[in-house]
């Protein structure tokens, strides 16, 4: 089975990461670990690890995890379930914090908007 953690260094995706790294040494699964920037107009991606990324795998390297690391470009939650798809995961781990009023009533939720288009299981760490 792989996972796949998607990753923003906040508390809540740490927290996740944690999650993730316990579920892949447990099933001895294969960790990837993706972070999404909005596309830019007008620059070239650049789909080389960012600093987001280099934290996630140190701290999974003291954890003796290796992950393969995959940036992402675009809207978050569809990013998110197309690297799951193109990396066969099983789960999707992701982080979630308590949403303000006029986000929960807009849905800006990213791990709800995950949780409902994703073909895998969704876990979310609070």
């Amino acid at each position: 089975m792989n996972i796949l953690l998607a990753y923003n260094d906040t508390d809540a995706s740490n927290r996740a990461l944690e999650r993730a790294a316990q579920l892949a040494k447990l099933y001895e699964a294969k960790l990837v670990v993706t972070s999404v920037t909005p596309l830019a107009i007008g620059s070239p991606p650049d789909m080389t690890p960012g600093p987001e990324l280099q934290r996630a795998d140190a701290r999974l390297r003291e954890n003796g995890i290796e992950a393969e690391l995959v940036e992402a470009i675009g809207d978050i939650a569809s990013a998110v379930v197309e690297v799951a798809e193109a990396h066969g995961a099983g789960l999707i781990v992701i982080g979630t914090r308590e949403p303000s009023q006029v986000e929960r009533m807009l849905g800006h939720s990213v791990s709800e908007q995950v949780q409902r288009m994703a073909r895998c299981d969704v876990l979310i760490c609070h």
